[in-house]
């Protein structure tokens, strides 16, 4: 899907889809469970052809056509047995300067390889060519960093694909007493996402723990928020990575490019709001009664609503809300349904001969008809009580409980809770305790005072 965004969300004039189909073949990629013909071996590049294929079946089917068909014996080398591929990547990095036909001359040579075959210099050229075992950098050149803007809110630069309408991040943040251990410290983490053009911070929030669900939180929080943003830009950790965070991206058409390694430069209006927020709010957490992930959130935006959102940036010139609001006709929204289904969790499952299937220690119960089929299961990992059904992207309905043993996705019950000590108090003074409540009293304001009686019909007479 990443491939084929720019043509779609941005169609090219009449006659350079071709071209620009050339270019985006002529790049690498880091191409998530692709082996090609060895584990140590992964394709960096696309073919023209296959981004045709991707780009028509697409426009024909949606999302769902780009699925992966997994082939007979998937993952299994056929040019090259694994065992004498890392070898060879063995022997590499042990002398760097071995050529291509040393190597095989020297695997040739090792009968407990057992090789079927001569190995093809060629062949084995390619697999450490797209490992990244060809050569080693003896230096490290210094990379210039150009400043770049969106122009739009949520939007992504057009001569810059690789950057974003958001930025995505994760903060460690103060310690408050552990949720178990109350009488133990316990940091927190702080999921966030920031908008490029408006440095508006569509949402953000601390938790005990850096786990998949809380990322999910903040992302579809942002979107009801925010609207869509066209692409988010986040680095390589492991949740920025999880195939689920991908897949729920691609669902709503946000495109997910990530950063290179070890390059903070790369996401300047992250880490600046970052420092901001540790110059300015976290000290007078330390400072504050705050004690709880409630009381933390609560202060945060607190903070962010009424002090940064409304002090003008130094670049802009503006205020991140104002600046955002003024783009307000480039938001797009999400289908409420098409957002709930992005951020099922996935599973595929086989379906035992008594047309059941199991998952997280719960008991489903399907039609007949299924037995021995493998089928896709899409759940929400809060609550196992619905499953949703599909084959071959086609969908089936839900499937029925017959024994529930867990209401949540164990992920998810390992999760942190909130501690309940209540909280001590430090000083007489606690600025964010002030700006809660001012940041309440607003939200009151705002809403202003809801009379019943305007909600009923005009014609309603009393009884």
């Amino acid at each position: 899907m990443a491939l084929i965004a720019q043509l779609i969300h941005d169609p090219p004039p009449a006659g350079r889809q071709e071209a620009l189909l050339r270019e985006i073949g002529a790049k690498s990629y880091r191409i998530p469970g692709s082996t090609h013909r060895g584990p140590s071996a992964p394709r960096t590049q696309v073919s023209p052809t296959t981004l045709r294929r991707y780009l028509q079946a697409y426009r024909v089917a949606g999302f769902e056509a780009l699925r992966p068909v997994t082939r007979g014996a998937a993952g299994v080398p056929r040019a090259l047995p694994p065992a004498g591929l890392a070898r060879a990547i063995a022997l590499r990095e042990e002398q760097p300067s071995r050529t291509p036909q040393t190597l095989v001359d020297i695997l040739q040579r090792n009968e407990s390889l057992h090789l079927p075959h001569p190995i093809n210099v060629h062949t084995l050229t390619t697999h450490l060519r797209r490992g990244g075992q060809t050569r080693r950098l003896l230096a490290q050149r210094p990379t210039a960093y150009r400043r770049f803007e969106r122009e739009q809110v949520n939007a992504r630069c057009l001569d810059c694909p690789s950057r974003t309408g958001w930025q995505g991040d994760a903060l460690v943040g103060p310690w408050l007493p552990d949720p178990g251990q109350p009488a133990k410290k316990r940091r927190a983490h702080l999921f966030c996402f920031i908008d490029d053009h408006s440095r508006l911070v569509p949402h953000c929030e601390f938790f005990f723990d850096e786990a998949l669900p809380r990322l999910e939180r903040v992302l579809k929080i942002a979107i009801l928020r925010r609207g869509l943003p066209q692409a988010v830009y986040v680095d390589n950790g492991q949740v920025y990575a999880a195939t689920q965070f991908g897949a729920a991206c691609a669902a709503l058409g946000i495109r997910r490019p990530h950063t290179a390694p070890y390059s903070p430069e790369s996401k300047g209006k992250q880490e600046r709001f970052f420092g901001t927020l540790r110059a300015q709010f976290l000290p007078e957490v330390e400072a504050s009664n705050i004690t709880t992930l409630t009381e933390l959130n609560a202060s945060l935006w607190a903070w962010i609503e009424r002090i940064y959102h409304l002090r003008e940036h130094s670049e802009t010139g503006q205020t991140p809300l104002a600046r955002y609001t003024a783009g307000l006709d480039q938001v797009r929204s999400a289908e409420p349904e098409t957002l709930r289904r992005a951020f099922l969790w996935r599973e595929q499952r086989k379906v035992r001969r008594d047309a059941t299937l199991a998952l997280q220690d719960n008991l489903y119960q399907v039609d007949r008809h299924l037995a021995g089929r493998t089928l896709e299961l899409c759940f929400d990992p809060f609550d196992l009580s619905r499953m949703e059904l599909y084959l071959d992207g086609v969908y089936l309905g839900t499937a029925t409980v017959t024994t529930q043993n867990r209401q949540r996705h164990l992920a998810v019950e390992r999760l942190a809770s909130e501690p309940l000590e209540p909280a001590q108090p430090k000083s007489a003074l606690d600025f964010l305790a002030a700006l809660r409540a001012e940041h309440q009293e607003q939200q009151r304001r705002e809403l202003g005072r809801l009379e019943f009686a305007r909600l009923l019909p005009a014609d309603t007479t009393q009884e």
